[in-house]
């Protein structure tokens, strides 16, 4: 038995020597200021100039979609924007920058510059979710899906969550025959 002793105690050894070696490290917790920054510098204000605020919103579901998010991924986000959510505070990322305690259309509409309004994140161990609405002559919004590969967040996808219907054209056209 002495020798399965040592067998044994060998065996753990070299497991934790290959755990160190591939980096087998628990994942630390998400950071959601680690998603917020990866996702301004790398979806939002490549948009060019516009305003920027931060509010909670489920992104008009009502509490349910029919996207291939995964379900725990999708509850964190929900979860991240209820009524008792505060806003995020974006002040590191300069002037672009807007706090009101309005709605963004209100502000669009008073500045006639597109507002860009982004939820919370909702977050797993690996992945984020992130609603960003935009309020311009043409509103619609994004889920905007994030994946952490190590300690690096990089955008993964982005699907539309809603867009204003286009309005039917309704002038006359002499090819129609009126």
């Amino acid at each position: 038995m002495p020798g399965s002793k040592l067998v044994a105690l060998r065996n753990l050894v070299w497991l934790a020597l290959i755990g160190h070696i591939n980096g087998c490290e628990p994942q630390s917790p998400p950071v959601e200021r680690d998603v917020m920054r990866k996702l301004l510098t790398g979806f939002v204000l490549p948009m060019g100039d516009l305003s920027i605020v931060s509010r909670p919103s489920d992104c008009r579901t009502d509490g349910q979609t029919s996207l291939a998010v995964p379900l725990g991924l999708f509850d964190a986000f929900l979860k991240a924007n209820d009524e008792q959510s505060d806003d995020f505070d974006l002040s590191e990322f300069g002037d672009r920058v807007t706090t009101t305690s309005g709605h963004p259309r209100r502000l669009y509409l008073r500045t006639r510059k597109p507002v860009v309004s982004i939820s919370r994140a909702g977050m797993t161990t690996n992945d984020a979710l992130v609603c960003v609405e935009v309020y311009a002559r043409e509103e619609r919004a994004f889920f905007v899906f994030l994946r952490r590969e190590e300690s690096t967040w990089r955008l993964a996808g982005e699907v539309v969550s809603w867009e204003e219907p286009e309005e039917e054209d309704l002038t006359e056209d002499p090819e129609d025959g009126y």
